[in-house]
This record gives C-alpha cells, structure tokens and sequence, in this order.
C-alpha cells in the first residue's frame, strides 16, 4: 500500500507499527511533530467521523431487522423448514523443511508450514486467508524475525487434512491477509492490535481475542498536536486517548470481518483439528457468507432490473409470504454505482425510498442515510447497502480490469431480513456475560494514568506499562439461508 496518503502535503511517511505502542511510536505517527502537523492530523482522524464500523449495528440501526441471542453453550442448533490490516506480500515459504515448490501439496494431512511475509502483523490465533479467501490458515506461535521478514507457522485453519495451500498462492509477492481470530477454551493467547423437508442445522461460536501494550512513557507522554475524538469530540494531548479509541474501532473492524468471512472448521465425526499453544481445540463457527445456500450463487456481467427481479423472484416463491419479502444486498462501491445507474435509467417506473429520514419543510427537503429502497412487485423490498469490506484491496486482491478495482466490489449478497413467526431471519448470537469483555493487565502504570510510587501497591508484572485484553464469544445464525443469495461479478 502506498503510504503516501495526503499525496503532495504529506511531509514525512508513516511507519506501520503493530503490537507494542512505545514512545518511539509517536514520532512514526507524527504525533510528535511540529504544531502545523495538526491541521494533517485533523483531516484524517476527520475522515472517520459519522462511519459505521459494524455492518451489523448499521442494519440494526437503519432497519432493525438484526435480533441478538444470548446462549450459554458453545454451539447452537436450529431447524428451518425447506420447500441455507493491509495484506501482507510472502517473501517465501517453508514445508517439510524445504522451500515449497510447485509440487508440493503445502499443510496436507494438518501439517506445519513456515510463512515468511514482510512485516509482524499477527499473533498467535491469528486467521489468515490468500488470495482465494476461502484458504485459510491459523498463526500457531509468535513471529519471529528472520533477515527483513518475519516467520511465523501456519496450519490449516479449516483442520482438514485433504487441505492445502495450492503453490499459486505461496509465491513469493504473492499476500495474505488478516480474516479474524479464533481461541481455544481458556486461551492465554491474543492476536495483535495493527493499526418443506426439515433440516437440522449446527454452528458454533468462535472465540476472538485482541490485545495492546502501551508503555509508561507513552501513556504519560502529552502530544504537541491537539487530538479530538471521533466519537465524543472531547480534546485531548493524550497518545493513549487516541490509541483507546483507535483500539476499540480496530476490534469491532475484526469482529464485523470474520463474522461475516469465517470459515466452519468442525469435521463431520465431531472432531477439530486446529489446536491453541494450550493444546485445547480452537473452534470456528461458519460466516454469513459460508451459511448462504450455494444453489442460490449465480454470475452476471451487467446489472439489470430484470436480473435483480428474477433473483429476488426465485428466492422468495413459494418460501416467503407477504410480509415477509424483504431484503437486504450488501455490495460494494461499485455495486452501489451499478444499482444507481440502473436506478437512473428506469427510474420513472420505480419507487425509491429512504429507510432512513427525510428532513426539511416545503421545497427544501433533504433525502438522508445511506440506504436506498426499491419496491417490486408482489410486496417485494430490496434495500442496498454498501459493505466496504468488498472494496478492500488488500483482502480482495482480483482485480476487474475494466474499473481497476476489486471485482468483489460488484458482487452482490442478497439476504432475506424478515421477520417470521416474531423471529428475525438474521440474529446474531453470542455467549451469555462474553460480549466484548475487556479488561488491563497493569504494570507500573494502569489505563487512568496513574503512576505506582507505593511499595504496598500490587500489580500483576513488572512491565513498564500496561495491556489491555478484547474477548468476545459469538457468531452469526442465518435461520434459512434457502431465501438468501449470491451475484457474483463475472469478471471479462
């Protein structure tokens, strides 16, 4: 990724730091600099104002149509009804002691593999997908350094031992890139802050961990430059005020990824065969995305009303009844633009609301939000709603040569948001008391700033600083992924 990212105004170029904050950090991220670095720094912290970290909190707050469940197991079973950071380059990559070639078959039968990429980027537990993001491995110990790249090993994350990593992949340039995290019961580890036929169906909840170390001098150190939260508009010079917010922004970033991108790692006699440094099992609960009815997954080149229409119109015939024909597709930039245009075109014969507000009186009223409504025929509802995660270059790396942008931009996943018999479609699930606990482990300073000068004071180490801990146990349920559905952009 080109650092770069002020063009012509930028004096001095960032450094990606990962893990450990450290007084040395700052002057890596110009908040040591002088005073006219403040005007830079305003515009990019700017830029997250008002944006939706959570796809999830974004439906429920635009259309309330996500219900939360509490559990207190680690699996979940339900019937339906049916009539379903930046990426990272490889600079090589290791396996039964030898470089991989291209004949070998890199992980089979749950084997290690030694993945040497650029930078430090990922602690133990971390998942991280190739440039086919349904191949998926999981950081079984700490990088190492190793000359100007990191090692660190990977197995399978999927814990089946007929998987592999195909050499395409592991060429070197070739990158992967962070999916999530997943935990064993009772982990010490934690990933690293970055900047009519009736079926049973079962997932499972994934635990995922975060954490970050914050040195004494750096939590006491006052910034020269002013620094205003996002969130509260509170000022402050703090470097650790900054890193709270930026931290608790980075962890819901994660959680929104994998819940939708896990990939289910359960194999069908029960058994998992991905393991945490504590040798207990890690379980990982299946994404939206995987729980989506692959018979439901069509192409297309160009989007028109009458490909839209036939969708919805196959996934709601003789499923959904009136009332219940409502859905939501989640697309890129691209597909945002692809659907205005098609909008733009038949426009006279659609009715465009906003689920969102209208504000204003007489002629001056001002449409609001961010999400677009179409009513078609027999009582169907389509809202679109742009997911960013489909415009990441660096998890979508297969580029559409027509727009030079990621072809995931374009796709479109079609998900049935009804409600039946009380119960939302869509729910999310999560362990009961184990929603995004956090919690410090102190050294000589605690998060308030307070330094120890008490003999009599006890803390848990002798770091120099302190570590904040992020946990939450949950998923994502799909209660019948048969009226949900996949366009995926056939790239020419």
């Amino acid at each position: 990724m080109n650092n770069n990212i002020l063009g012509g105004l930028q004096i001095i170029n960032t450094r990606n730091a990962s893990g450990l904050v450290e007084t040395r950090s700052l002057d890596h991220l110009l908040a040591t600099k002088p005073y006219e670095m403040g005007t830079i720094l305003s515009q990019i912290f700017g830029n997250y104002k008002g944006e939706e970290v959570n796809v999830l909190d974004a439906v429920t707050r635009g259309l309330g149509r996500v219900q939360k469940i509490e559990i207190d197991a680690f699996e979940y079973d339900w019937g339906v009804e049916m009539a379903f950071d930046e990426s990272n380059p490889i600079v090589r990559a290791e396996w039964n002691g030898a470089t991989v070639t291209s004949t070998d078959f890199a992980g089979l039968n749950n084997t290690t593999v030694n993945l040497y990429v650029k930078n430090p980027y990922y602690g133990v537990g971390a998942i991280l997908s190739f440039d086919n993001r349904d191949i998926q491995v999981r950081v079984q110990s700490p990088g190492f350094q190793f000359g100007e790249s990191s090692c660190y090993s990977v197995v399978m994350a999927d814990g089946n031992p007929e998987s592999y990593i195909p050499y395409k992949y592991l060429v070197p340039g070739k990158r992967v890139a962070r999916e999530g995290s997943a935990y064993e019961e009772g982990s010490n580890d934690a990933d690293i802050l970055n900047y009519n036929n009736s079926v049973k169906l079962r997932n499972k909840i994934t635990t995922s961990r975060m954490k970050y170390d914050i040195t004494r001098s750096a939590a006491t150190t006052k910034t020269i430059v002013e620094w205003i939260d996002p969130k509260s508009g509170k000022k402050s010079y703090f470097f650790t005020d900054k890193q709270k917010w930026t931290a608790w922004r980075e962890w819901y970033r994660r959680l929104d990824n994998y819940n939708v991108y896990s990939r289910y790692n359960t194999r069908p006699d029960g058994t998992v065969k991905v393991f945490g440094t504590n040798g207990r099992p890690v379980h990982v609960g299946a994404g939206l995305f995987q729980q989506f009815s692959p018979a439901n997954n069509r192409p297309y080149t160009r989007m028109t009303p009458s490909f839209i229409m036939d969708m919805l119109s196959d996934l709601s015939y003789n499923k959904l009844g009136k009332g219940e024909r409502k859905f939501l597709a989640l697309t890129g930039e691209m597909g945002m633009r692809n659907f205005s245009q098609m909008l733009e075109t038949k426009a006279a014969n659609f009715q465009l609301t906003d689920t969102v507000f209208v504000s204003g009186s007489g002629q001056n009223l001002t449409l609001g939000g961010q999400f677009t409504t179409w009513k078609l025929y027999n009582d169907i509802e389509l809202t679109v709603a742009p997911f960013r995660w489909l415009d990441d270059p660096s998890l979508n790396r297969i580029m559409d040569p027509l727009t030079r942008r990621p072809a995931s931009s374009q796709d479109m996943y079609f998900l049935d948001i009804g409600h039946r018999d009380g119960e939302a479609n869509l729910r999310k699930i999560v362990k009961m008391g184990s929603e995004n606990l956090v919690w410090h482990t102190g050294g000589s300073i605690a998060p308030d700033r307070n330094t120890i000068k008490d003999v009599n004071t006890l803390r848990s180490n002798g770091y120099d600083g302190y570590t904040v801990n992020f946990l939450t146990e949950g998923g994502i349920m799909l209660a019948d992924a048969s009226t949900c559905g996949v366009a995926k952009y056939n790239v020419i």
